[in-house]
């Protein structure tokens, strides 16, 4: 015992010194936070059309803040950003803009345009910074849609993130009630979609690498693994001690997603802006299923944080409700 307490005396110096100076390696850092529109709830990197910049999508989530609902590009060379105006809309839509994908040329956007059913896909064609309109898709699957990636063959995948549009039952029980989508054109040219995965607690990200697809399950707390086949998804493992994860995006063939890694915390945040919601930027090998922490916050600097996206050594994250985005310098 006395010698355990010598030990500990001796050393507790330096445990403190190093606690230090890992404080101090962590506040040289440069973190920027960048003003922007209401609910910056996901982002896609643009580096086809002009300058590399991030499409954000962008929908007041507060009562303070609706009914706003942009698309938003920011410049990642010179910094401006634009609220992207939109082409040749149908009339009576309304853009209550959430999960985003781009493939090439074609920015996809799941827009909540009336609850607690009417949750259209829209698609549309980037030029520059304008937004052209191609299609709407409505099917009679898509509840209460989340996120959403494209196939290799032009469907979509696409995320109910509960049996009951903004359940809290569901979330609250741990109740297995979600689902994957797969919408395609038949052969009249008309969108339908199927079932492909159930089962899920709360998807809110998915993506894919080749045949690889990735469904992020925030309830559960792991990514659901899939090979997509002529016939479907075929499950093909999970990766777990993903906390409470959100969008999921793609960086050097690894998966980069955020997580709400206090989930009580996130839904007082929802109701109160002041109260903050700790959030954890993970890098996951999908060979391996090992993860990495590249930021954590204790929700100071950025709360309920969403989507990350990697660029020039900087991680950004945008959020679910404030009305910024987060900068920060990557260790080289």
């Amino acid at each position: 015992m006395k010698n355990s307490l010598r030990y500990i005396v001796f050393t507790l110096p330096f445990t403190i010194m190093l606690a230090c100076l890992a404080q101090q390696g962590m506040a040289q850092r440069v973190v920027e936070r960048i003003p922007l529109k209401p609910g910056p709830e996901d982002m896609v990197l643009d580096t086809l059309h002009g300058d590399p910049g991030l499409i954000i999508s962008c929908c007041g989530r507060r009562e303070a803040d609706k009914p706003f609902g942009e698309m938003v590009l920011y410049n990642l060379l010179s910094g401006n950003q634009i609220v992207m105006k939109r082409m040749n809309e149908p009339d009576g839509i309304l853009f209550r803009p959430h999960g985003i994908c781009l493939e090439r040329d074609l920015l996809y956007v799941i827009s909540h345009e009336k609850e607690p059913d009417d949750h259209p896909v829209l698609v549309y064609r980037v030029v520059g910074d304008r937004l052209n309109f191609v299609e709407l898709i409505h099917t009679n699957r898509q509840h209460s849609p989340n996120a959403l990636v494209t196939g290799p063959d032009g469907e979509i995948y696409l995320v109910n993130d509960s049996g009951k549009r903004e359940s809290l039952m569901e979330k609250a029980l741990k109740l297995k009630r979600a689902s994957v989508e797969m919408l395609e054109k038949n052969s009249k040219g008309v969108w339908e979609a199927k079932r492909v995965a159930s089962g899920l607690g709360y998807p809110a990200g998915i993506n894919r690498i080749g045949n690889q697809l990735y469904v992020g399950d925030a309830v559960l707390h792991r990514i659901h693994v899939y090979q997509i086949t002529r016939d479907g998804l075929t499950p093909s493992g999970e990766i777990p001690n993903l906390k409470g994860n959100d969008n999921i995006r793609i960086y050097q063939e690894q998966l980069l997603t955020p997580g709400h890694v206090k989930a009580m915390k996130f839904m007082k945040h929802a109701g109160n802006p002041e109260k903050k919601s700790p959030v954890e930027v993970f890098l996951v090998d999908p060979e391996s299923g090992t993860h990495t922490t590249l930021y954590s916050t204790d929700g100071s600097t950025i709360s309920a944080g969403s989507t990350a996206i990697i660029f020039n050594n900087h991680l950004y994250i945008c959020q679910v409700f404030d009305p910024y985005i987060l900068k920060v310098e990557l260790e080289q």
